[in-house]
């Protein structure tokens, strides 16, 4: 049954190929990409409803990134994801709604299109144009 949730969770990882012959070895020898994709393995393989991805690409390479972001793309169906990011692009690509704070208040939320597009507060548009930040 272990076996069984931990090939489940490191497939839908996307790492279940990468990984298969290396189960006994220390998670440091993995890549960087490799390690991020584990941790969120990790996470999933309790089926929590809700899964917090802070800054989850924050350190990876683009390659790694798009890797990661089709993941979020996948899990979406199957979990609620909250994302923290200061990647506007990213946010724009993988989110559904978003929301913009700053400095622990909640400025703007709405469905992630809108946000981008048109915005309805002027602080959330000096963000992600990049006039603040």
């Amino acid at each position: 049954v272990l076996n069984e949730a931990c090939e489940r969770a490191l497939r839908a990882a996307a790492l279940w190929s990468e990984v298969k012959d290396q189960l006994s070895q220390n998670a440091l020898t993995l890549s960087t990409g490799q390690q991020q994709r584990l941790v969120i393995a990790r996470a999933i393989a309790i089926e929590p409803e809700v899964l917090l991805l802070d800054e989850p690409t924050s350190a990876l390479d683009p390659i790694s990134t798009l890797v990661i972001e089709e993941l979020m793309t996948t899990l979406k169906q199957h979990f609620t994801l909250v994302l923290v990011t200061h990647n506007m692009q990213q946010a724009s690509r993988v989110s559904d709604y978003t929301a913009f704070m700053h400095q622990g208040a909640l400025v703007e939320f709405d469905e992630t299109d809108r946000i981008f597009t048109a915005p309805k507060q002027r602080r959330t548009e000096d963000y992600i144009t990049g006039r603040y930040g």
